[in-house]
């Protein structure tokens, strides 16, 4: 995979990028950057899909959008996918990932062969009353806080792995030196979403660990029954990041999900 760098609406986006065949764009989750999420297992999708794995903004080495929306990360991805020119995609989005990926494949409807969404894409709106509440100097200090610790802290990575010893070393303490920054993008795009997330018209797929105590199965559950003809594919002995504990069967599914011949075990 190589990795460039894109000026992007005058603003730094990083990519990483390889392997030629249908395009697939992996978005990664809140923890970390492209390479944190995907690096593991992007050189073998590579052997048959034209990879396509960027920072988000204001993650990794991608610069900040001020007043972070997720149509607005939408829209700079569809600016890249203009320079790069792959065609009809799939896009394949884990945790806060899958919220952009459900965004772009509603905004760009054209551009999309097919959605996947992995442990993620159910981001929920706040009623503007309630926005407005929250964003009250001391409540919205309270709130960050609260969201941290929700989805950063140590006993919220516990529950969101079976298997620690499958990821790599130093993984946990990666996302806590990230916290502060990337938890803020998180709550400042959380606090911007003013309706509920658009359903797709493209194929959906919800490939989910199983033993996630994070966003728990069923919420995948949930999920495949709002969005029409949504098919729910559960690895187990995996939870929040299953192409990281479980990443032979990732794989398999996400072939599957993207138009592979064999096809991915459903539930």
């Amino acid at each position: 995979m190589r990795e460039e760098n894109f000026i992007i609406s005058g603003r730094t986006l990083r990519v990483f990028k390889g392997g030629s065949g249908p395009g697939l764009l992996l978005l990664h989750s809140a923890w970390g950057d492209a390479e944190m999420s995907w690096s593991g297992i992007w050189d073998e999708l590579a052997s048959s899909f034209a990879v396509i794995a960027p920072d988000l903004p204001g993650f990794g080495r991608s610069s900040q959008i001020p007043g972070p929306t997720l149509s607005l990360m939408a829209g700079a991805l569809r600016e890249l996918l203009d320079k790069l020119n792959p065609g009809r995609i799939t896009v394949v989005g884990n945790s806060f990932g899958g919220g952009v990926a459900r965004q772009f494949a509603a905004e760009f409807p054209d551009s999309v062969s097919r959605l996947v969404l992995v442990n993620g894409g159910n981001i929920p709106h706040m009623p503007p009353p309630l926005r407005k509440v929250l964003a009250t100097p001391f409540l919205e200090r309270r709130f960050r806080k609260l969201m941290r610790l929700f989805a950063f802290s140590p006993q919220a990575l516990k529950k969101s792995f079976t298997d620690p010893s499958k990821l790599p070393p130093g993984f946990f303490g990666e996302i806590q030196k990230n916290a502060p920054e990337y938890s803020a993008v998180v709550f400042d795009t959380f606090m911007n979403i003013t309706r509920p997330l658009p359903f797709p018209a493209a194929p959906t797929f919800l490939i989910w660990g199983a033993q996630d105590g994070l966003n728990p199965l069923r919420q995948a559950r949930a999920l495949r029954k709002k969005i029409p003809g949504a098919i729910l594919i559960a690895i187990d002995g995996a939870g929040h990041m299953p192409q990281m504990e479980r990443p032979r069967e990732f794989i398999m599914a996400l072939r599957g999900a993207a138009g592979n011949p064999a096809s991915p075990g459903r539930s």
